[in-house]
């Protein structure tokens, strides 16, 4: 099968023809709330209007509520959908930090990846736990071969052949995608059991999963001790390899369920299962050739 970096032309032709159709299917919990910031990744350096101001790859841009905003809903001409699809015809600011124009900028205009601020305006922030399939591939390196505290991660993967596995080249294998999937369903059932809680929900983020806990009541407004144990927990008592800062930063931004992870040509696709075929269920219509799904 194909497990490619999406081109700049099949990322503007996804949210140009195909992000509409999934616009409406975005959780509640992120499309009926107000986030506090987007953000976009560009694939290369944006140039902005300030002459000495460096040009950008990664923006955050405030959604409600801010006066160098006129971000007032997700839809219309000014909405945050607009934004996802050109960035720097649609920025919200003005001054020597706003995006140049796509007509005046010798670069893509279109968004490498897309997220949304965990804290909003009008409810509790949400809590999420990022498993990503090239930690779980260096714990299975460090189980399969002899190494030391020394050896760098590339290498203990190498001598394990995770590099050489499918998909090729990439600092994980599938299994280790698999497994990181496996991990995000035992999240949710620690977060149901444990917290007592059944606003949940598993995403598939591209190359591994974000699991998220939503619930609006104060009594799970969880400041950073609590989240430390949570991640304390996850990691060294169910052993499940987890990035601790996403879940212990109450500020951070993720990935927005449904925008396209351009590095493997996949649709970020909330799940209900860890049996969830994302080799062929995942791809966008502008990449499923028949190599795609093979």
């Amino acid at each position: 099968m194909a497990w490619k970096q999406a081109t700049t032309d099949e990322i503007a032709e996804y949210y140009q023809d195909e992000f509409d159709e999934y616009f409406d299917q975005i959780p509640a919990f992120v499309r009926e709330c107000q986030p506090k910031e987007v953000g976009v990744a560009f694939r290369e350096a944006y140039p902005v209007k300030g002459d000495t101001v460096p040009g950008k790859q990664f923006v955050r841009r405030g959604a409600f509520g801010d006066d160098s905003s006129d971000f007032t809903q997700w839809t219309g001409d000014s909405g945050i959908k607009q934004f996802i699809k050109s960035p720097p015809a649609n920025d919200p600011i003005s001054g020597r930090h706003k995006l140049v124009s796509p007509e005046l900028a010798d670069a893509p205009s279109v968004p490498e990846a897309v997220y949304y601020g965990t804290d909003f305006h009008d409810r509790n922030w949400v809590l999420v736990v990022d498993i990503d399939a090239k930690d779980v591939a260096l714990e299975y390196a460090k189980a399969a071969v002899d190494g030391d505290g020394e050896d760098a991660e590339e290498s203990l993967k190498q001598r394990a052949g995770v590099i050489d596995a499918p998909p090729e080249g990439f600092p994980y294998r599938f299994e280790d995608l698999d497994q990181a999937l496996e991990y995000g369903f035992e999240v949710k059932d620690y977060f149901e059991s444990s917290l007592d809680t059944d606003a949940t929900q598993v995403v598939y983020s591209g190359q591994g999963c974000h699991v998220y806990m939503y619930d609006p009541d104060p009594e799970y407004r969880y400041s950073e001790v609590p989240r430390r144990h949570i991640a304390t927990i996850l990691e060294e008592k169910k052993d499940i390899p987890i990035d601790t800062p996403v879940t212990t930063d109450e500020s951070r931004v993720i990935r927005l369920p449904y925008s396209l992870h351009a590095g493997v040509s996949r649709v970020v696709t909330p799940i209900e299962s860890p049996d969830f075929d994302y080799r062929s269920e995942a791809v966008p219509a502008v990449c499923d050739t028949p190599e795609a799904t093979q």
